[in-house]
């Protein structure tokens, strides 16, 4: 599945905060269906999901000063490109990996 930019943004917002990695992506992804479902939803829904309570505590405190399209646009000014567990582009041998890393940010030219 590839990552659409809509989605993608998302994706770097929460690479943000943290306490947010490979196994808490997994966890709001499956929860919620996707991550701007997930970025939108409140601390009890969060927890639901089930998160910890810290996890829970990160997203809601630095939700506030984080704008997944504000990211986004800073990513495109850079030349950044944000590359998701989910893209095609993202390298197979690193999925493999026990604690991969959900997002990657190449500024450079990449094989695809």
């Amino acid at each position: 599945m590839t990552t659409s930019t809509d989605q993608a943004k998302y994706w770097v917002a929460f690479n943000r905060i943290s306490t947010i990695g490979r196994a808490r992506f997994a966890i709001l992804e499956s929860y919620f269906g996707d991550l701007e479902t997930a970025w939108r939803a409140g601390s009890s829904d969060l927890a639901a999901a089930g998160l910890d309570q810290r996890s829970v505590r990160a997203i809601v405190s630095r939700r506030p000063s984080i704008s997944p399209d504000a990211e986004w646009e800073r990513l495109e000014k850079l030349g950044i490109d944000a590359i998701t567990v989910r893209d095609p582009a993202y390298p197979s041998l690193l999925r493999e990996v026990y604690d991969y890393p959900p997002v990657l940010y190449v500024k450079a030219q990449y094989p695809a």
